[in-house]
């Protein structure tokens, strides 16, 4: 009697090894591709269809900042870091010396398309959307004098990070506008 209980199940196991070894006896191209393991890439385009990975997200912004860098304004590295858009940024500097400073800020994100940086200095204060995945990080003018802060607020249960790069430039390298918290009328 216990020889008809174990006769099925050994006639099972042998079908489903059986199985197995074909499997592993097809052509490296000839596998069935339903049943392979979804394989999760980050996703270069920036268009969501891939998922998020933070070492390649912080490839991409890294590669944004340098692509809004301009050697002729021979920048002077004063700061940077990275955070991720959960804790968001609060950042502040003083702004003493002769050369104006450079704020060049990116983010890559999962799904959240834009964040708002808030430069302020006293009283003044500027809101600006950065757009989160550009090929260029956006970047800031801010004259030396008083210190000012930089921040993003957290965005809670966000996936992304913010990047950025705050140098001090040649005077005669500074584009549009030259005080970017004052703010300038065109």
């Amino acid at each position: 009697m216990r020889i008809r209980h174990f006769l099925p199940i050994c006639v099972v196991a042998i079908g489903l090894l059986t199985g197995c070894s074909k499997a592993s006896e097809e052509p490296s191209g000839a596998t069935d591709r339903s049943s392979a393991p979804a394989v999760q890439q980050s996703d270069p385009a920036g268009d969501g269809s891939r998922a998020w990975e933070p070492d390649d997200a912080m490839r991409r912004a890294e590669r944004a900042l340098k692509a809004a860098s301009d050697s002729d304004a021979r920048p002077e590295l004063v700061d940077t870091a990275s955070a991720f858009v959960a804790s968001g940024m609060d950042k502040k500097h003083t702004a003493h010396g002769d050369r104006p400073y450079l704020l060049s800020i990116t983010c890559d994100t999962d799904g959240i398309w834009e964040l708002t940086l808030t430069l302020s200095r006293g009283d003044q204060e500027q809101a600006y959307g950065i757009e989160c995945g550009d090929r260029e990080a956006d970047q800031f003018n801010i004259p030396t004098g008083e210190p000012f802060t930089a921040q993003v607020d957290p965005v809670k249960n966000g996936t992304g990070l913010i990047l950025w790069r705050l140098d001090t430039i040649a005077p005669d390298a500074v584009e549009g506008c030259d005080d970017d918290i004052d703010g300038c009328d065109s």
